[in-house]
């Protein structure tokens, strides 16, 4: 097995998430590795809440993982929980990761956002599917829309592999990095597809590396 070795963590702190009357304990680390930032928020059932990654820098990431997460957060305290969600996210990075909801905790967002995040996360790796096809199996291509702002606005890029849904031209289309305008990730858009083993035939997704949800 591949040990992913870790830079020195740089940044790590516990916050605390409030939702109504339950305090919840989240601890956020961050690491570079190979010239990539990662962060990661762990709650205290040891479940990913949010994480970013970056090729520019640390700032962004934290940022991204704050915007995340619910807006009462508050920090205190150090710890270490963090550690095994930046593993996992470094593993999909790579191209290794198997997407699946049993490790994260996504209570704090809307039910039909965990719909689609639990959709996104059956598309196979080294595949890809449409927004359409993702919005025809919650109900009708009426939800296209509402499809693309849940993928938009995902906590947790790679673990719930929003990079796997591309436009019905099949190109790659847009792709939100920390920092920058959704129209210009593309190409990390296509290199982590690439990673996983999706082919390219051109700009266009091959058609067949496309999956259709039964």
């Amino acid at each position: 097995m591949k040990l992913l070795l870790f830079e020195p963590i740089l940044y790590v702190a516990n916050e605390y998430l409030e939702s109504g009357d339950d305090l919840s304990l989240v601890e956020t680390s961050t690491v570079r590795r190979n010239g990539v930032w990662f962060s990661a928020a762990i709650n205290r059932q040891g479940k990913l809440v949010a994480c970013a990654f970056s090729d520019r820098n640390r700032h962004e990431v934290e940022r991204a993982v704050r915007r995340s997460l619910p807006k009462n957060t508050s920090y205190e305290g150090r710890g270490h929980r963090g550690n095994h969600g930046l593993r996992i996210l470094a593993s999909f990075y790579d191209g290794r990761g198997r997407a699946s909801l049993s490790s994260v905790d996504l209570s704090f967002v809307s039910g039909f956002r965990r719909d689609v995040y639990k959709a996104l996360c059956k598309i196979p790796l080294g595949k890809v599917t449409t927004y359409g096809r993702i919005a025809n199996q919650l109900g009708g291509k009426r939800y296209a829309r509402a499809v693309g702002t849940a993928v938009a606005t995902n906590p947790l890029p790679l673990i719930v592999p929003c990079h796997r849904v591309v436009p019905s031209s099949l190109k790659v289309g847009n792709y939100g990095m920390c920092g920058r305008n959704p129209t210009a990730g593309g190409y990390m858009k296509r290199m982590l597809l690439e990673r996983e083993g999706v082919r390219f035939e051109g700009d266009k997704v091959a058609k067949r590396s496309v999956w259709v949800p039964r």
